[in-house]
């Protein structure tokens, strides 16, 4: 499959697994050159590689804590050195503990803060390292993946719910701030989506949430990938700023 990315540098963060992993594989379908991201997954990280290469594409994995700005940094630069420049940014790994949900007059604040501030360094550690040659070169994209939460409140998601909607203050300011030079900065909304996440959710209350989408179903990581891809491609040429939802008709703008 060929997809309008041939020969360009994407960098996917938290891509060893789930829609991160999804993402990977859907760009280096479409002739990208793919860093495959992890933290700890190491071994999934090198499975979504070899899978790409058997299917005829590139990729390379690369271990980063992407909260941490030296080991972000040196990231970027094995890349460059590796695979290239970096022209595709998909900013996927979020740099909290997904686990920890609560109400709003229960939570910890200070656990709500580490969850906002943790949001915060994975989306601008990424991009302060990657975004600068982008602008050198006068093009890049920058693809933010957000949640349903972020703009339809869910009960016990006030955590991941208000960490994404950092997320999604930043990608405003930026496609404001690169579109002079470029760069295009759009996000991608998740609805509810098959995942080791969601297969934790308890079953009765996954099903009222599916219930709840019109279209009568779950999304899979594959529908979130192939819209990421549409909006790195240059078919997207002349978006920026957008928030695009892949929720099954749950969120409407």
């Amino acid at each position: 499959m060929t997809g309008g990315l041939e020969g360009r540098v994407a960098l996917v963060t938290g891509s060893s697994r789930g829609i991160g992993a999804a993402i990977a594989r859907e760009l280096a379908a479409r002739g990208a050159l793919v860093a495959v991201n992890y933290r700890r997954r190491e071994a999934d990280a090198d499975k979504v590689v070899a899978e790409i290469e058997a299917a005829g594409g590139r990729a390379l994995a690369v271990g980063a804590d992407v909260t941490s700005k030296a080991e972000v940094q040196e990231m970027v630069k094995r890349v460059g050195e590796e695979l290239g420049p970096i022209g595709i940014l998909v900013l996927n790994a979020h740099g909290f503990d997904e686990s920890i949900r609560d109400f709003p007059l229960d939570v910890d604040v200070e656990d709500l803060a580490g969850i906002v501030s943790g949001q915060i360094r994975a989306a601008l550690l990424a991009v302060q390292a990657c975004v600068p040659g982008m602008v050198e070169r006068g093009s890049g994209s920058v693809v933010m993946i957000s949640a349903l939460q972020a703009r339809d409140p869910w009960i016990r998601s006030i955590t991941h719910g208000t960490a994404k909607a950092a997320m999604e203050a930043i990608a405003k300011f930026l496609a404001r701030y690169l579109a002079p030079d470029g760069v295009r900065v759009n996000t991608a909304i998740a609805g509810v989506t098959r995942t080791e996440s969601s297969a934790q959710i308890r079953p009765e209350r996954l099903a009222a949430a599916v219930e709840m989408v019109p279209m009568k179903r779950m999304g899979e990581p594959e529908d979130i990938a192939r819209l990421v891809a549409a909006l790195a491609s240059d078919d997207a040429a002349y978006v920026t700023g957008a928030f695009v939802p892949a929720c099954g008709g749950a969120l409407i703008f």
